[in-house]
This record gives structure tokens, sequence and C-alpha cells, in this order.
């Protein structure tokens, strides 16, 4: 979909994730962002984690992220696909998943006019689940807590791969082409023809006068 994104957010305000807005991803900038979403003590587990992961599946609205900045939309050969890890007693919440991970692995694939060229190889997410837990003020008067959730990309640039080296003795499709070849085999196997017979070393000598 070429509307998809890949986003953080921006806080606004208090820092409230029901005022808070969008930021793209740039690309090798490494960024930590959150917001902070309102519970009540009497809130249900199962819908806060819904309404967590809610939060940060908003971020996502992408399912493949473009290798180069001059990607195909028509080429799915121009993509890596986002792969996705997924991870009681009142006023507690095991396994919420506030955290939101993006790794975005990348290598340099050449240059062009010398300047290096980037290549998004693959996208990562995953969830780090908390405990959550009531904060009780002033003698639990306060009927409202509150659970900070967020989300982090780090760019992990790998080492290039390169192409196995050629071997010397690589054949070419003008094998026998002595201005083509690195090796030239029929002067390589010349000394082991009939049509070979020795070189002669010429010798000059010296007597005193």
């Amino acid at each position: 979909d070429p509307l998809g994104s890949l986003n953080i957010w921006q806080p606004a305000g208090r820092g409230l994730c029901a005022s808070a807005t969008y930021r793209p991803v740039l690309f090798g900038v490494d960024s930590y962002s959150g917001c902070i979403l309102e519970v009540s003590i009497n809130e249900d587990c199962n819908l806060l984690r819904g309404n967590v992961t809610e939060k940060l599946n908003a971020l996502i609205q992408a399912t493949h992220i473009g290798k180069s900045n001059n990607s195909s939309y028509s080429d799915l050969n121009d993509w890596v696909e986002i792969i996705s890890n997924t991870g009681g007693l009142k006023g507690f919440c095991p396994d919420i998943p506030a955290n939101l991970n993006i790794r975005i692995i990348f290598a340099e694939v050449g240059a062009v006019q010398g300047i290096p060229q980037q290549q998004i190889l693959a996208v990562q997410i995953s969830y780090s689940a908390v405990l959550w837990q009531f904060q009780c003020g002033l003698g639990c008067k306060n009927t409202v807590s509150f659970l900070p959730i967020t989300a982090s990309v780090q760019f992990i640039q790998i080492p290039a791969q390169p192409p196995p080296p050629v071997t010397r003795y690589h054949k070419i499709y003008a094998e026998f082409d002595c201005n083509q070849n690195d090796v030239c085999w029929p002067q390589l196997f010349y000394p082991l023809t009939r049509s070979y017979t020795g070189k002669i070393i010429n010798s000059v000598g010296c007597h005193k006068t």
C-alpha cells in the first residue's frame, strides 16, 4: 500500500496519548518516543492490553518497507516484509505490551559517483511487556493512574557481503582468446605439447687476458 508508513509519536501538551501526533521514521536516525495513557483503577486488564496494542499498532501502517529510496511499487524484490514477534488482582495488569521496538537492518551496497548507497535488508518489530500496577496516592483517593507506553527505533548496519572471488582459472566464453583471459590456455599447456622442442639458452663466456 503506497499510503502505508512507519511512525513514532510526537507528544504534545501533557504528553497524553490522546493528544499525541505522529512523525515518520527517518532512515539512519535512532529514535525513542512515547506518550502517557490514562488508566483507571478499575481498568479491565484484557481491555487495557487491547487498548495498548491498538495504540502501538497504529504506528505501523505498512506491511513492507522499501529497500532503497527509489524502490518500485510494482517490484516486490525492491521491498522487505516487516516481521512481527509478539509477546487477576485489582490494580494489577501483567503482560501489558507497553514498549514497541523497531529494528531496521541495512548495509552499504556500493557507491554512485563516489557516494555510498545504503539498502534496507530487513525490518523487525517486537513488543516488550511490563507489569502495570496502579500508583496509589494520598490514601488511594485518586481513581486514575498512568501507564507510559514507548516506541524505539534502532538502525543496525551490517557489513556488506562481497561476492565470492573468481578463481584465476575460471573460464569465460572466449576461453581460447589470449587477449581476454587472465590465463591463456594455449600458452599454458604449450610446454606439454609435441610442438614444444625446448628452449635454447645462449651463454656468454669470458677469459682473462
